[in-house]
């Protein structure tokens, strides 16, 4: 830990933290950079804390130079001492306090840059006051685009990533049309091709199955509500044990996919519409429900949410969601509750609030 200290120390230098945050806390947000929502959707002040900013991954020197210091927007609070740093520092972590002028926008440009992640911690947020998680499927469950991997295999696999890459980006304004024209691309194709890509390019994210496992135990239901389809959301609907799932089907005739789409297309508005039917379904309300994506048709779930969260999604997605994650996997998330919160990262908290408090 000795190395975890001394770099500890550098920090604190190289910030040219000359005194605690609070001793200047005339610059600081009295209120949480991200309020919590009413059951309506509205915001509600939390108005408990200053405004502190979780920061996770490989911190490098360069970040810490480029934005940390007394001139800077970002602070590590001086109380938290060089030990318990390093102890934060040994889990890929740092506490800081930040300016009023630090906002979302700038945190998604430095988590980018230098691949970490930068959200607002509050610390009173409890695995209790939720109830349920939906997840998007392709990129935010598993590693792929189920459909480009299979235009792939079908040698049409250029042409329907650049649709898709476009329409995930929010760059197509009518996502119905555009799954159509891609689905069209697979006309003809054994339905052994959706086979094949379950047994061999199913995978799941980083930190995924430890997130979801974790939820489980606090009891939340998981949903899993996807622009893919069936039969490949069934298996990884599967994978993390979720409640429920949704998805698209795909026709076919005679062993062959005929290039539609059967039934209603599972599409953003559909994404909120599932949620909010779970939702009250379990007796929960909007505030109580948690929407986790990558791609502009999350939107929709994710403002209907209580908490929205994106992995290593579009700028557009990430700008949007409450936390965004780039570098680390999704477990990094478990941080952002107290029940799963790491011990060190929980009494900096208290050091910090407890300082706040008292000033």
């Amino acid at each position: 830990q000795a190395s975890s200290i001394a770099q500890a120390s550098s920090i604190a230098q190289a910030s040219s933290i000359a005194q605690s945050a609070v001793d200047s806390q005339t610059s600081l947000s009295s209120e949480s950079p991200f309020d919590s929502k009413t059951s309506s959707g509205s915001k509600v002040s939390t108005d408990v804390q200053p405004s502190i900013w979780l920061v996770q991954g490989d911190i490098d020197k360069a970040w810490i130079n480029n934005h940390l210091g007394q001139n800077a927007s970002l602070q590590v609070p001086q109380q938290l001492g060089d030990e318990l740093q390093a102890e934060l520092l040994d889990l890929s972590m740092m506490l800081v306090v930040a300016s009023k002028d630090f906002s979302k926008d700038m945190a998604r440009q430095q988590s980018l840059h230098h691949g970490i992640d930068i959200n607002p911690v509050l610390a009173s947020r409890c695995w209790r006051d939720f109830g349920l998680i939906a997840f998007d499927m392709d990129s935010t469950l598993i590693t792929i685009e189920c459909i480009d991997e299979m235009a792939a295999a079908a040698g049409c696999g250029a042409e329907v990533a650049a649709i898709t890459e476009a329409a995930m980006r929010g760059e197509i304004s009518d996502y119905d049309e555009s799954l159509r024209q891609r689905v069209l691309l697979l006309k003809g194709q054994s339905q052994h091709l959706l086979d094949r890509l379950i047994t061999e390019k199913l995978v799941l994210n980083p930190g995924v199955e430890r997130f979801a496992r974790h939820a489980r135990t606090q009891g939340l239901k998981l949903i899993v509500l996807s622009g893919g389809f069936h039969p490949i959301i069934d298996a990884v609907a599967n994978m993390i044990q979720a409640d429920a799932y949704r998805a698209n089907q795909l026709g076919h005739d005679q062993g062959r996919l005929d290039g539609r789409l059967v039934g209603p297309i599972v599409n953003a508005q559909a994404k909120a519409s599932y949620l909010m039917d779970f939702a009250r379904q379990w007796g929960l309300n909007p505030k109580q429900t948690i929407a986790i994506g990558d791609g502009a048709n999350d939107l929709a779930m994710m403002a209907m949410a209580g908490l929205s969260a994106s992995w290593r999604a579009k700028p557009l997605v990430a700008r949007q969601a409450d936390l965004a994650f780039v570098g680390q996997g999704l477990d990094a998330m478990l941080e952002h509750f107290q029940e799963s919160r790491s011990p060190a990262l929980s009494r900096a908290l208290d050091l910090v609030l407890k300082t706040h408090a008292s000033a």
